[in-house]
């Protein structure tokens, strides 16, 4: 496979790589410019040679994958004196690594807000799996809002297939046409002891009312304490579809950068990574 089309299938796939250009070459080099690399944990796309200089770039690149962040350096290789290849000539690498998103999305419901809030997502750095029982209503809203490159659709029958399939740490947003569906999205999400946000959109009575059903059916108090109704920050009075998902996506947001604070705090804790603070 071609890096340019590795390049498609790791986004698809959501597989974390990094991408090895040639940027300068002097004198003798195994190939010219521009050549390009893609590099995963396990595979290789493409080539910028072979040899040492492939073998070094390998090396590093799966280095900077154990990292698990977005991070560009650059690198100078005399190709005689430092990698023993007969060429000679000198290479400098471009290395641009890029994790597997870790962001994923659940949007219940393909309505109005919905649509908006997928308008918000599709440019922001996550994956959003947009379901509905409706299939020509998500269709259309697909259509729409012009299918943005990180979101994919799905019709389901289920709640409870959809919450079962979805990765740890996903956030969920329910929010479809009908409140017994969204029952049974609460249901099956907080079921789960690996969720990374429950939000259910409606009135404080709704959410009250929701409660006290999930309470009657088991759920504990911490349980219950995961989910959050009415989702969205409290930015004003303002009742629109996109005024409403820009509430939404603001809470979405909070919550995924408190998650990456507290992972760096504890990656640091652990010695995996420097603490800024010690610096």
């Amino acid at each position: 496979m071609k890096w340019i089309d590795a390049l498609g299938e790791m986004r698809r796939t959501n597989t974390a790589f990094v991408v090895v250009t040639v940027l300068e070459v002097e004198g003798s080099a195994p190939r010219e410019q521009q050549s390009k690399i893609v590099i995963t944990e396990d595979k290789i796309f493409d080539s910028i040679g072979g040899g040492n200089l492939e073998h070094q770039a390998m090396e590093k690149a799966r280095a900077m994958l154990t990292q698990d962040k977005a991070v560009t350096e650059r690198q100078r290789y005399t190709l005689g004196q430092d990698l023993t290849q007969c060429c000679g000539g000198q290479v400098e690498l471009l290395y641009e690594c890029f994790p597997a998103c870790t962001f994923n999305v659940v949007l219940c419901g393909a309505g109005h807000v919905g649509k908006a809030l997928v308008r918000i997502l599709g440019e922001i750095p996550c994956r959003v799996m947009w379901v509905d029982s409706r299939p020509q209503m998500l269709r259309h809203a697909m259509e729409e809002v012009a299918a943005p490159a990180n979101v994919t659709p799905r019709e389901v029958d289920c709640p409870y297939t959809v919450v079962e399939q979805s990765p740890a740490g996903s956030c969920y947003l329910v929010m479809t046409h009908s409140h017994e569906i969204d029952f049974e999205y609460c249901e099956a999400i907080l079921g789960r002891d690996d969720i990374g946000f429950c939000g259910l959109i409606g009135s404080r009575s709704k959410a009250m009312k929701f409660r006290h059903r999930l309470a009657r059916k088991g759920f504990s108090e911490g349980e219950l304490e995961r989910l959050t109704s009415p989702v969205g920050l409290q930015l004003g009075a303002g009742k629109l579809p996109m005024e409403v998902a820009v509430s939404v996506a603001a809470q979405l947001m909070q919550v995924h950068s408190a998650k990456l604070a507290q992972g760096a705090d504890t990656r640091a804790h652990l010695g995996l990574v420097a603490d800024p603070g010690k610096q």
